[in-house]
């Protein structure tokens, strides 16, 4: 019935809406792609979170903890790639075959240019797939 072998790639912004709009993105992402993926996160997009954490108010603080626990839970693609994450982003799944998770209407336009499926959240609540 399910699929094997999908990967997700997790960037920045669908790791903070758990804790901000209360969605299970493991859980959402299965159900949408019909399958249990393989979840992924760079080292590029683990050093943002870190950044942000340096400087972020106490609220903020709590929502990075969450985000950086649930990076915790994936497997880490190291990325040594230079420039904008979005762009490295990109390029991991396009060159890996992955399915790219963003909140980032922007960053899904750009990857859907490319030809990457991208997994977005839509209305808050729940997870759609594109391509």
């Amino acid at each position: 019935m399910g699929r094997m072998g999908v990967g997700v790639l997790l960037d920045t912004s669908i790791l903070l809406a758990p804790p901000r709009f209360r969605v299970d993105v493991f859980e959402e992402a299965g159900r949408v792609l019909e399958a249990q993926p393989e979840f992924y996160v760079s080292t590029r997009v683990l050093e943002e979170l870190g950044r942000l954490r340096e400087e972020a108010s106490p609220g903020f603080s709590r929502e990075l903890e969450v985000a950086l626990a649930l990076a915790r839970r994936c497997r880490v693609l190291v990325d040594e790639s230079v420039g904008p994450v979005d762009d490295s982003l990109i390029q991991l799944a396009s060159t890996r075959g992955l399915v790219l998770a963003t909140a980032d209407g922007e960053l899904r336009r750009r990857a859907r240019r490319r030809g990457v499926r991208v997994l977005y959240l839509r209305q808050r609540r729940y997870l759609e797939l594109d391509g």
